[in-house]
């Protein structure tokens, strides 16, 4: 699996391919060098050219997301869907749901199917109408890339 490290100022196209499982950390600065299996995405230009690094050319979050997409040739699992942290990058893991009981509102920790929790932050997700306005927004941008 590669890791797509995201320059400082791609933060909403990290947030998007997290939502899509990838490992995708923002950097407050772009490395040195690469470790295998890691790439640079970037909007500065003078870093274009190097081995590893994409220049990812659009302002806006849909065309970037297509552009990463169609130039990696990433493949959209579904099943990696929502497993990693939006915020942390970290991969979730499933919780009970005595263990988020107040960290939820009642009416979800009733009905929610299940709750995962990233474990640096404490965030708790579920899945529910966020998920499918996601998916949604996802089909939009990425359409058949």
């Amino acid at each position: 699996m590669k890791r797509l490290l995201c320059d400082s100022m791609l933060g909403r196209l990290a947030r998007w391919l997290r939502l899509l499982g990838w490992d995708a950390p923002l950097l407050a600065r772009p490395p040195l060098r690469l470790a295998p299996g890691e790439v640079l995405l970037t909007r500065r230009r003078r870093l274009a050219g190097r081995p590893g690094v994409i220049l990812v050319e659009h302002d806006q979050v849909a065309g970037q997301l297509v552009q990463v997409v169609k130039e990696l040739g990433l493949e959209i699992r579904p099943g990696a869907m929502f497993t990693r942290c939006l915020d942390c990058n970290r991969p979730v893991e499933p919780v009970s749901r005595d263990e988020v009981m107040g960290l939820v509102p009642d009416y979800t920790l009733h009905t929610a199917p299940g709750f995962t929790r990233c474990p640096d932050c404490g965030k708790v997700f579920w899945p529910g109408s966020h998920g499918q306005r996601a998916r949604q927004r996802l089909q939009e941008m990425l359409g058949r890339a």
